[in-house]
């Protein structure tokens, strides 16, 4: 079994990928927040930061999908790090396909989200469900060295705020 991180930066993507992002992005639902349609995904996309694919054997098995300070981006949990940060690189979202989770897969797509971020000295940020709990998601980020520094409540769940 061969993988490869295809990565892309500035709004960068591989049209020809999106239907499978998408079918993952869709499968981890509410661990990430679900879109509407693969047109969501690609506008997405097309403000991203960074942005991986991981491939096994040329398959999609999953993604990454991250923001810089200062982008376009309506998401009310980006901007809570807009407020008090000047320069950061935000996790918008990480899936892993639900046949592939456990493999230290996510642990492989976190480490090169590290080495693009210590390219240019950023802290990483990014929020976790809290209500659902996501006690998984909770653990991984305080093992990958993550700390929480917030939190809020929404309507229909609720997130905790990590830095790292």
């Amino acid at each position: 079994m061969n993988t490869t991180l295809d990565v892309f930066t500035d709004g960068q993507y591989d049209v020809n990928r999106l239907e499978e992002i998408y079918a993952i992005n869709q499968q981890n639902i509410p661990a990430i927040g679900a879109l509407g349609s693969v047109d969501k995904l690609q506008e997405l996309l097309s403000i991203s930061s960074y942005h991986s694919v991981l491939l096994l054997d040329k398959n999609v098995i999953g993604f990454t999908i991250c923001f810089r300070e200062k982008t376009s981006y309506w998401s009310e949990n980006y901007k809570y790090f807009m407020k008090s940060l000047k320069k950061f690189l935000y996790i918008d979202r990480i899936a892993i396909d639900q046949n592939y989770r456990r493999e230290g897969f996510g642990k492989k797509l976190y480490e090169d989200i590290f080495l693009n971020a210590q390219q240019e000295v950023l802290s990483i940020t990014a929020e976790v469900n809290t209500k659902p709990i996501n006690q998984a998601s909770l653990s991984f980020h305080t093992h990958m060295g993550f700390k929480q520094i917030g939190k809020r409540d929404f309507d229909d769940h609720n997130v905790a705020y990590f830095i790292k």
